[in-house]
């Protein structure tokens, strides 16, 4: 698998893929992303290019493929099963605007230890709700993926180097993303 398996892809996300936008090296694919994105204001705000609403944005063009992470702007809001529940919400109008695509949920990445012990944004929380996502994933059309073998310590934390603010990675290191997002492709 090379980069062209990600032409037909749409990447949905909040800072995280917007990063990923920038540093992966996917050029081909497209992008409704920024910062701040959630999952409530993903469905509810005309939050993309053009002030267009998802429904708007997903109706203009056909995908194989979307991976939508979403997930740590929430952390400090509601339970994981509110959150899961409204992330249901947002992955049922992605599959009603693109119903022959394939759906990859990501799972939120880890915080370093050092911003999961100081912050709202504890890696507990974040398992609770990577479980949750893993539970909307039926493994024929909507797939879960876990990238944080990717960038985890022996601890189960963000490794340090990998991150200027402990939440998100630095911008070299988002090709071991894509690389990592490789080994799970699903052709129909």
């Amino acid at each position: 698998m090379d980069a062209s398996y990600f032409d037909d892809a749409l990447f949905i996300g909040d800072s995280h893929t917007d990063g990923f936008k920038d540093y992966a090296g996917l050029n081909n694919a497209d992008y409704l992303c920024h910062n701040g994105l959630t999952v409530w204001s993903a469905v509810e705000k005309a939050e993309f290019p053009g002030k267009q609403t998802l429904a708007q944005a997903l109706s203009g063009k056909h995908y194989g493929k979307i991976y939508l992470m979403l997930g740590i702007n929430e952390l400090g809001t509601g339970t994981a099963e509110s959150w899961a529940a409204q992330y249901k919400v947002l992955l049922d109008e992605v599959r009603e605007l693109q119903p022959d695509a394939i759906i990859f949920l990501q799972a939120i990445f880890h915080t370093t230890q050092e911003k999961s012990d100081a912050t709202f944004f504890k890696n507990s929380t974040i398992d609770a709700r990577n479980a949750e996502l893993q539970k909307l994933a039926d493994n024929e059309t909507v797939f879960y993926i876990d990238c944080n073998p990717v960038f985890d310590d022996s601890t189960g934390a963000l490794t340090p180097e990998y991150s200027g603010d402990g939440v998100h990675v630095k911008a070299a290191y988002y090709p071991m993303w894509r690389d990592y997002l490789f080994q799970f492709g699903v052709v129909r």
